[in-house]
C-alpha cells in the first residue's frame, strides 16, 4: 500500500498539469516513504567508504601490508609511498567524486533532465579548457591558484554557453540542452587538443590528466590549496536543497511558489562551475560519476535533494575511490586512468537510460 501511494505521488509530481504548491506538498509527502531507504543508503555509503578507502591506499605498483606495522613496521620507501603519494591522492579522489556527484544532482534537478551531466553538458570540458589556457600562460607555475581561477571560468562560459543554446521560449528545451551540451564538449575538447599541439613537452604529458582524468599526480601542495576551498563550497550547494526543490518543479511553477526562479538557476549554474572547476584541477576531466550516481540515488531514496545533495555526494567520492583503485588492480604493473573506468561504468548506464525514457 504505501509503495503504492508513493508510485502515485511520484507520477502526480512528474505530471505538469499538478499545480506548483500541490507538487511541492506531493514531493515532501512522497520523501517520508523513503526516508527509511535514505537511511539505509546513508549507513551503506559510509560502511563502504572505510574498505574502499582501505583498497585505495594499499594496492597498486608498489605493494605495501597494512599488517607490516604489526610485524616491525613499514619501510622508508612505503612510508613515503603512503604519505606523499597514495594518501593525497585517496583525499582528492573523495572530493572530486564528491563534488561530481552534487554538481550532477544539482543540473538534474535544474533542468529536470535525468542525462544531466558535468561532462556531457560541456561543463568538464569548458574547466579542462580554461585550465590548460592557464598552463600554457605559465601562471600557475607562479602561483598556483591561478589555474582553479582559469577552470572556473572554463566551466563558467560552457554553462552559459550551453544554457543559451538550450533555451526555448518560456524555460528549457531539453532536447535542445542535451545537444547544445554535446557540441560545446567536442568543441572544447578539439579546442583543448589543438592548444595542446602547440604546448611545450612539459604540458603535452599532461595531455591524458585533462582528457582521461588522473588522481595519481595528486600532491599535497594541491589538497591543501583546493579541498578546503571545494569543500567550501560543496557544503553550501548541500544547504540549498530546499530552493533546488521548488527550481525542480519547473520555473513557472516556481515562480508561482515566490521564488525568483532565473535568478536561482543563474545561481546554481555559476556555483556548479565553481565546483567543476576546482573537482577539474583535482582530478581532470571525469565524466559520468555526476550522471550514475545521483540518478541511482534518486530512484532509491526519493527527489527530495535537501537529503539528495549530500547522500550523492557521499556516493559519489565513494565510486570514483574505488574506480580509482579498480583501475590500479585490473593491469599488473601498470594502471588505468580512472577516467575510463567511470566511462565504462557510465555509457552502458546513459544508454540504458536513453532506452527507458523511449
Amino acid at each position: 500500500m504505501g509503495r503504492a501511494l508513493v508510485r502515485m505521488e511520484l507520477h502526480h509530481i512528474k505530471s505538469k498539469d499538478a499545480p506548483g504548491g500541490e507538487r511541492l506538498f506531493c514531493l515532501f509527502l512522497c520523501q517520508r516513504g523513503y526516508s527509511m531507504k535514505f537511511k539505509r543508503c546513508w549507513i551503506v555509503l559510509w560502511l563502504l567508504l572505510v574498505p574502499v578507502c582501505f583498497l585505495s591506499l594499499f594496492s597498486g605498483q608498489v605493494p605495501v601490508s597494512p599488517w607490516e606495522p604489526f610485524q616491525g613496521g613499514w619501510s622508508l620507501l612505503e612510508q613515503n609511498v603512503l604519505w606523499n603519494l597514495r594518501l593525497p591522492r585517496l583525499l582528492l579522489g573523495l572530493g572530486t567524486g564528491a563534488a561530481l556527484g552534487a554538481s550532477g544532482t544539482a543540473l538534474q534537478g535544474i533542468f529536470g533532465n535525468p542525462l544531466a551531466d558535468p561532462g556531457i553538458l560541456g561543463v568538464s570540458g569548458g574547466a579542462s579548457l580554461g585550465a590548460v589556457i592557464l598552463l600554457l600562460t605559465g601562471l600557475p607555475q607562479k602561483a598556483y591558484w591561478f589555474l582553479p581561477l582559469g577552470a572556473f571560468a572554463g566551466a563558467g562560459m560552457a554553462s552559459l554557453v550551453v544554457g543559451i543554446l538550450g533555451s526555448a521560449r518560456g524555460g528549457t528545451d531539453r532536447v535542445k540542452l542535451l545537444l547544445a551540451g554535446v557540441a560545446v564538449s567536442l568543441f572544447c575538447g578539439a579546442l583543448t587538443a589543438g592548444l595542446l599541439s602547440f604546448a611545450p613537452d612539459a604540458v603535452m604529458r599532461q595531455y591524458f590528466f585533462w582528457t582521461l582524468g588522473n588522481l595519481g599526480v595528486g600532491t599535497w601542495l594541491q589538497v591543501k590549496g583546493i579541498l578546503p576551498l571545494l569543500a567550501g563550497v560543496l557544503a553550501v550547494l548541500c544547504l540549498w536543497g530546499r530552493q533546488l526543490n521548488v527550481l525542480s518543479l519547473g520555473e513557472e511553477q516556481a515562480l508561482s511558489l515566490g521564488m525568483d526562479a532565473p535568478f536561482w538557476r543563474k545561481l546554481f549554474l555559476g556555483w556548479i562551475s565553481l565546483l567543476m572547476g576546482l573537482a577539474v584541477c583535482a582530478g581532470g576531466n571525469i565524466g559520468f560519476v555526476g550522471l550514475l550516481v545521483p540518478h541511482s540515488l534518486r530512484l532509491l531514496t526519493g527527489p527530495d535533494h535537501r537529503t539528495l545533495l549530500p547522500l550523492s555526494a557521499l556516493g559519489g567520492a565513494v565510486f570514483l575511490v574505488f574506480c580509482d583503485a579498480l583501475g590500479k588492480m585490473v593491469l599488473p604493473g601498470g594502471e588505468i586512468r580512472v577516467g575510463i573506468i567511470t566511462a565504462l561504468f557510465g555509457a552502458p548506464y546513459f544508454l540504458w537510460l536513453l532506452c527507458r525514457k523511449k
